[in-house]
């Protein structure tokens, strides 16, 4: 099984954390699956914009990247936060190679437009992937640690969502799995509770209905996009639960029994689960 999993950088705090969830990604890693990881950094890079006296700016819940912040994007996201993660999954006997879109160019982006009046500075739209680089890594049986960094034809680097980054993968790899690990359970209705299941018909009404705010926005937009081209299923879930890969990958090998109680999975057709 081909997997995309996205971390969100909450989840990348402690040397604990990272470690645990090296070592979860490594038993599916064991079990014979390509495991692509996009990781995020979205908290830790705020820090660090602080200690530089930079304020962070955020809108429709993508981060305004000013040629100022963007040093520290480059910073945190491939050099910080990727060299941690590298460094967990050795401690698990694990072999991963830290790479970021900029690496064998493999994410080409342009500066992403918006309504009038809206500009996030350097912040990209994935235009052209070139899968090789990930794509021999993961032949060789390394897990790829991707950073959400883009380069333009003019050499212009960008901070692209992570979120974005990790459908982009999913489409080109064609990958049977896409999992985006959070610090929530999931996406919420207006009443505060946690949906098991989302259709994606029903991803405008939740975007228009105020419930979904911040980053579960974006999220949910760029979710959107990968169900429209071919992702079948997608699961948006706790990455604090330390059984939440063993029921995404029962899920998606078709041998999960009943109600998966993990998160919400969105879909781009009516769910069935299949019996072992």
């Amino acid at each position: 099984m081909k997997a995309v999993i996205k971390i969100g950088g909450t989840l990348l705090e402690s040397a604990a954390d990272r470690l645990r969830l090296a070592k979860l990604i490594g038993q599916h890693w064991q079990a014979g699956h390509q495991i692509l990881l996009v990781h995020g950094g979205g908290k830790q890079l705020t820090q660090y914009l602080e200690k530089s006296g930079i304020a962070s700016q955020f809108v429709e819940g993508l981060r305004v990247t000013t040629e100022e912040s963007l040093d520290g994007v480059v910073k945190v996201f491939a050099g910080t936060i990727n060299h941690q993660l590298l460094a967990a999954f050795h401690q698990a006997g694990v072999p991963a190679a830290g790479i970021s879109g900029i690496d064998g160019s493999c994410l080409l982006a342009s500066k992403r437009v918006g309504q009038p009046g809206q500009d996030w500075g350097y912040v990209g739209q994935i235009q052209k992937v070139n899968p090789l680089l990930w794509e021999t890594l993961l032949a060789a049986r390394f897990v790829p640690v991707l950073a959400s960094l883009a380069v333009g034809e003019n050499g212009q680097v960008y901070n692209v969502n992570a979120d974005q980054v990790a459908v982009t993968c999913a489409i080109h790899l064609q990958a049977d799995c896409l999992v985006f690990l959070t610090d929530v359970d999931g996406v919420q209705d207006a009443q505060g509770r946690t949906l098991t299941r989302v259709a994606a018909e029903e991803i405008p009404v939740l975007l228009h209905s105020g419930a979904v705010s911040g980053g579960m926005l974006a999220k949910l937009n760029t979710v959107q996009e990968a169900l429209a081209q071919g992702v079948e299923r997608v699961v948006i879930a706790n990455g604090h639960r330390n059984d939440v890969l063993n029921d995404v990958f029962r899920l998606f090998a078709g041998r999960a029994d009943g109600q998966l109680p993990v998160g919400t999975v969105v879909t781009s057709s009516p769910l069935t689960v299949k019996r072992s």
